[in-house]
């Protein structure tokens, strides 16, 4: 075998082992800790600091798992849900709100957490949801 393609090959093979996750938050600081946290889990992640940001990646990449603030500027993540939901229905999307009550559209979400959650409730969901 042609040593030159095994580098490639393991890469995919690690790729399909990492599943990549899309966080979506306008809060710089939320955003770098979950993809330190998720990233230190093994997790391939992107980030997105606005909702039109996040749909444009979720275009663009074969997103495996969808995490979302509930209050971004613009659009909530309920509604970039159900836009995410009519492209591609199979990807599980969890949404995180400081709210203390949940969100209406839930319907459109896989899951939902309160932010504030430790990061190992964070991490089960993660895995319930991908379906480890």
């Amino acid at each position: 075998m042609n040593s030159a393609l095994l580098p490639a090959a393991a890469k995919l093979l690690a790729a399909a082992k990492h599943p990549l996750i899309l966080c979506i938050d306008d809060a710089d600081i939320a955003l770098r800790v979950r993809k330190l946290l998720l990233g230190h889990e093994g997790y391939n992640v992107l980030t997105a600091s606005s909702g039109e940001d996040g749909l444009e990646v979720f275009k663009q990449n074969r997103i495996e798992l969808v995490i979302a603030d509930h209050f971004l500027s613009g659009k909530t993540g309920v509604e970039i849900a159900r836009e995410m939901k009519e492209l591609r229905p199979e990807v599980p999307i969890l949404i995180i709100s400081a709210a203390l009550e949940k969100p209406d559209g839930l319907e459109f979400v896989d899951g939902f957490l309160a932010k504030g959650e430790s990061p190992n409730v964070l991490l089960d969901t993660i895995a319930e949801l991908l379906g480890k």
